[in-house]
């Protein structure tokens, strides 16, 4: 205190000066006497220093970060390139996405009508992929020498039609009309009891990865053979090995399929049997009698993307009858068939004017306009549904309760479910014995519970939306993404595509 009174300013700050030089801190020394050359020098050192704090540093995509926002937004390379030219400092070239795209690809098998990747290869390098993402946890996991890790899919086939393209085969009796495709999901992580890693979508495509793609048409046999397959290689598997402390088991459970699929891999012959006990349409309204479950048919589970558009479509066929004031299963009378299209008709427009749907019209070409959002639509407004269709609104309140519970995805208490289905069915056949549940009723009503205790997963998380989307995705690729002067190249084009969506 006394220095400071007595001392001149330029000679304390002289002494800092000296004392930081004479203890190594030039820098500072330097600042000191910089900062005392005139009175303004301090401010201008001051605002630099405000500026500088404010200043945020950019930090540069990795390959991969950028690969997974192209493939997250669904990006051309010409699209990413106008991204690159604006952010170069952000965003890495191209060329550096096109090398880390090979590490997402797996050795694979492509000719002019076939795209493939054997089970074992696909399912190594998806664990691989996965546990470059866990890493930290892997590490923390691998603290106990005992662990044992599983990772568990589900799996299924479906075929579809596809557009035809002016090239020509190499083998005759070849076409592009039809594909078949068989594809997989990750679904759960395991380590013992512990979840390590959960799909987060487990009904969207973005982890969906195709395991053989093959142009041909869908029947009992193709079905069968692509079931074979598949199974023959499931149990030949083994384990894959990431590390010293890191082995996974790979799980698979054949879920994405839909009806036609259960039908053909259960040998049942008709649609109106149930592919689960055998009964015929005519018995499924006979709750007391019950035929035993064949177990070998439960690990299907139940196609829950279906269903919804399944009981949607017995509603309108029970209100079809139920307006025309024809109560039979059987309709062999013209008279009675002519009551039920006028009835149809009524149905048809009312439903447009109340809730702007197009209900049971048939589409150009294929199907009809039955489609999962129809059917949404109709269970969330209950009370008009009831109200045109004159079908009691609480059963219909019951159907959308059993939907919405089998589609959550969440653990579902078996004890209250199975009690709900059942006397769900039983005020049913109460209300409506004269017309039998179809098969999709009488497999969620009846079957559902057991189909739910058999499963390892919740069994929303093993629907088939996954594989559906793929689908799409395919003909998509195939006509924008894929080179049309070869056919293999297209194909192989096309599956490297589907093959990059698993990034994590």
């Amino acid at each position: 205190m006394e220095h400071r009174k007595n001392v001149p300013v330029d000679q304390l700050t002289y002494a800092a000066q000296m004392s930081h030089r004479a203890m190594g801190n030039n820098d500072v020394a330097r600042v000191i006497k910089d900062i005392t050359k005139s009175p303004t020098r301090a401010a201008k050192f001051r605002k630099a220093a405000v500026i500088g704090s404010n200043t945020t540093t950019t930090t540069k995509h990795t390959p991969e970060d950028a690969l997974m926002i192209y493939t997250e937004a669904d990006l051309t390379m010409s699209q990413y390139e106008v991204i690159h030219q604006a952010n170069k400092d952000i965003y890495p070239c191209y060329s550096y996405l096109q090398k880390a795209k090979l590490d997402c690809y797996p050795p694979k098998n492509v000719s002019e009508s076939i795209a493939e990747v054997k089970l074992q290869d696909l399912l190594d390098h998806t664990t691989l992929r996965l546990c470059k993402y866990l890493e930290p946890v892997l590490r923390q996991c691998t603290l106990d020498e005992n662990n044992e890790f599983t990772l568990m899919y589900k799996w299924g086939c479906d075929g579809s039609n596809q557009k035809q393209y002016k090239q020509k085969f190499e083998e005759e009796g070849n076409s592009d009309a039809n594909i078949f495709l068989s594809s997989l999901v990750p679904l759960r992580l395991m380590c013992g009891n512990q979840i390590i890693w959960q799909n987060p979508q487990p009904s969207s495509p973005r982890f969906c990865r195709p395991i053989r793609i093959r142009f041909i048409k869908e029947n009992k046999d193709v079905t069968n053979e692509e079931i074979q397959y598949i199974d023959n290689q499931a149990q030949d598997l083994e384990v894959t090995v990431v590390n010293a402390n890191v082995k996974i088991k790979h799980v698979l459970f054949p879920t994405m399929v839909d009806g036609k699929v259960c039908n053909a891999a259960t040998a049942t012959t008709s649609t109106l049997h149930c592919y689960i006990c055998g009964k015929t349409s005519k018995d499924f309204n006979d709750l007391s009698s019950t035929k035993p479950k064949r177990t070998e048919t439960i690990k299907f589970r139940l196609s829950i993307l279906h269903a919804r558009i399944r009981f949607f479509e017995f509603c309108l066929h029970l209100s079809y009858k139920l307006i025309a004031k024809v109560h039979k299963s059987r309709i062999n009378d013209e008279n009675d068939k002519e009551k039920i299209q006028m009835a149809k008709v009524k149905i048809q427009k009312e439903f447009k004017d109340k809730l702007d749907l197009l209900v049971d019209i048939p589409k150009v070409g294929y199907g009809n306009t039955n489609d999962g959002n129809t059917s949404r639509r109709f269970f969330e407004n209950e009370d008009v549904a009831a109200s045109i269709t004159g079908i009691n609104v609480e059963l219909i309140k019951k159907f959308k309760i059993i939907l919405e519970v089998l589609s959550s995805g969440f653990e579902i208490d078996l004890e209250k479910f199975s009690s709900f289905t059942m006397s769900t069915a039983k005020m049913y056949v109460d209300l409506y014995s004269w017309q039998p549940m179809s098969p999709t009723v009488h497999k969620i009503l009846v079957h559902s519970s057991s189909v739910i205790a058999h499963a390892l997963l919740p069994i929303g998380q093993l629907s088939k939306e996954a594989a559906e989307a793929r689908n799409k995705h395919f003909r998509q690729y195939r006509e924008s993404y894929s080179r049309k002067f070869s056919r293999r190249e297209c194909n192989e084009d096309v599956d490297v595509s589907k093959l990059t969506g698993y990034l994590k």
